[in-house]
């Protein structure tokens, strides 16, 4: 896997302020089979820094208003070690399921959560891969509500925190929410 770290030019990358637009961009920038399975998950963390995972290096020069990336491989953090995270993501539950027609299986409907249930369910969504010891966050706005997140944590289960950067956190994967950034306490 591989995160790579794309500078944009806000000026040249005209409609990549669009959730989906951006997201396609992202996808033929990464694979350009449309009907692949190849893992991507992106976040817009500033308006000119745009950060992807994904299995292959992407060809970052595919993104409109892309001036420059750095591409790594996935950091790996070992069980123990205290790392910064950093997350955007739309916090929602299941709404209790009611029966619509008799006879009909009750379906819940996800709802955003209201910000005094954020805590716990970043520890539910972090499993037992990590442990949070600080967290806040900032109201970033769209529907649902998405919320940038940043904190510090333990690192409990190296392997399972690996599958969460690789597979997302929450819903909205494909609209820039879920990637989970890590990187070790000391460094900045």
């Amino acid at each position: 896997m591989y995160l790579a770290r794309i500078k944009l030019d806000p000026k040249r990358s005209t409609g990549m302020d669009q959730w989906a637009a951006m997201g396609k961009a992202v996808r033929r920038a990464v694979d350009p089979d449309p009907a692949s399975d190849a893992r991507v998950l992106w976040a817009r963390t500033s308006p000119a820094t745009l950060v992807i995972s994904s299995d292959t290096a992407p060809a970052w020069g595919k993104v409109p208003g892309a001036v420059a990336a750095t591409i790594q491989p996935m950091p790996r953090h070992p069980e123990g070690e205290t790392i910064r995270w950093e997350l955007i993501s739309a916090p929602t539950g299941q709404r209790a399921p009611e029966a619509d027609e008799e006879g009909a299986r009750p379906r819940g409907k996800r709802v955003p959560l209201p910000e005094e249930e954020f805590e716990s369910w970043l520890d539910d969504k972090f499993g037992g891969a990590l442990y949070a010891t600080s967290a806040k966050w900032k109201h970033l706005g769209g529907r649902p509500a998405r919320y940038h997140f940043t904190g510090t944590a333990e690192v409990r289960d190296s392997d399972a925190l690996q599958e969460l950067c690789l597979s997302g956190i929450g819903a909205g994967t494909a609209t820039g929410a879920g990637l989970l950034l890590t990187a070790p306490l000391a460094a900045e």
